[in-house]
């Protein structure tokens, strides 16, 4: 009874918040604000070197189509930074790739 008390009460406090997870509000991002992950770097400093590991060529495929898709809908943008970071994938049950940033 408790439970159904509680799913009740919880569902009259996330019926405001509805709007926040619909789907078509979720594909779009906010106006892009000249402060946003910028990083400045002092004159002088050297990047650190990382290692480049090679991708298989399925890896290699979805990170391009990744970047295409995301370039071109100005979720990301082109980097001036010198430095990299790794990019790995994850094999999901249903047997796509989950692409993985390590910052």
């Amino acid at each position: 009874m408790e439970t159904q008390a509680t799913i009740a009460l919880l569902s009259l406090y996330i019926q405001d918040f509805e709007s926040m997870f619909a789907k078509d509000n979720f594909n779009i991002l906010l106006e892009h604000q000249h402060w946003n992950h910028t990083i400045e770097f002092l004159l002088g400093s050297e990047p650190k070197l990382t290692k480049v590991y090679p991708l298989f060529p399925i890896e290699q495929k979805e990170l391009n189509a990744f970047l295409e898709e995301n370039l071109c809908t100005r979720w990301i943008y082109l980097s001036k930074l010198l430095m990299a970071a790794l990019v790995f994938f994850i094999k999901k049950k249903d047997s796509s790739l989950w692409l993985v940033q390590d910052y």
